[in-house]
């Protein structure tokens, strides 16, 4: 029975939740018939502010739904707009950029001139590297001049920073050179506070943790004679021995160490070439030695 009892008491519920939505949609409706009247019958007895008042903000909302939709694919429209533009302002940013780089690069190949005598002046070529080894450091690279700007094998290479390597092959329009990291590369140093202190870069030593020093893309090499005064800090330059034209800068002497056994005073140099970034250089023609 009390099953029955509760079955019949949701069943009265569920008509009287009929009933009242039903009335609801017949109020509406009444309303709308009314106000329908009204418009047409300037002498209706009927008051249709409340009807009215409800059906205007039912619309006012639909039309501020419709106003929100448009201004919402306006801005919508307006955003890609000014994507554009930006997109537009970043690629101009972004010449502007390789502008002033190139101009900074060739103001810097500038001061590789104020390195070489007169007479290598005019026979300067600047070029841009192209390609190099795989790795961090710059140990070899091409460059895109050869043989028809008038590289020439064995030519040296440097950058507003100083001396940067040597070309070993020459094609027609490309070239191939290393750097003084290569271990094919060596040149004569001296130290500018003396010019009878010379030396040999190369990296083809048997000091100690040489390893740690070609990881942080130092030089080594040794002094011709152990008895001379070389201390941390002293700046070398080329010596005008063999291929390279004399007082092109390479770097400072980072350490000093003595080989007692051999008789041999090593250096370790840290260049003045960031030799992780080679982006333009000066090529000249190799010191006359024959």
């Amino acid at each position: 029975m009390a099953l029955r009892f509760d079955k019949n008491k949701n069943e009265k519920k569920r008509i009287n939740v009929k009933v009242i939505a039903t009335g609801v949609v017949a109020i509406t409706l009444i309303g709308i018939v009314g106000i329908s009247i009204g418009k047409f019958s300037s002498g209706s007895p009927i008051n249709l502010g409340v009807a009215s008042d409800a059906i205007t903000s039912v619309g006012k909302g639909i039309n501020d739904g419709f106003s929100f939709i448009k201004n919402g694919f306006k801005d919508v429209a307006n955003f890609k707009d000014n994507s554009k533009k930006v997109k537009k302002l970043e690629e101009e940013m972004i010449a502007l950029n390789a502008k002033l780089d190139k101009t900074e690069s060739l103001e810097e190949l500038k001061k590789t001139l104020n390195f070489v005598q007169e007479e290598y002046k005019a026979t300067s070529i600047s070029a841009s590297v192209v390609g190099k080894n795989d790795g961090n450091w710059y140990e070899s690279f091409v460059i895109g001049a050869g043989k028809n700007s008038g590289v020439k094998k064995e030519s040296i290479v440097m950058n507003g920073s100083g001396l940067v390597g040597i070309v070993y092959e020459v094609s027609n329009n490309y070239s191939k050179a290393i750097s003084l990291l290569d271990s094919k590369a060596s040149v004569s140093f001296k130290l500018a506070k003396d010019a009878n202190a010379k030396g040999t870069i190369t990296q083809n030593t048997t000091l100690d943790n040489k390893d740690s020093y070609n990881s942080k893309g130092y030089l080594q090499g040794y002094m011709f004679d152990s008895s001379y005064n070389v201390i941390q800090g002293d700046i070398i330059t080329t010596s005008g021995l063999g291929f390279f034209p004399d007082g092109i800068p390479i770097g400072e002497v980072e350490k000093v160490v003595d080989d007692k056994d051999k008789s041999l005073k090593y250096v370790v140099v840290k260049p003045y070439v960031d030799f992780k970034n080679i982006n333009d250089v000066v090529v000249i023609e190799p010191r006359n030695i024959g």
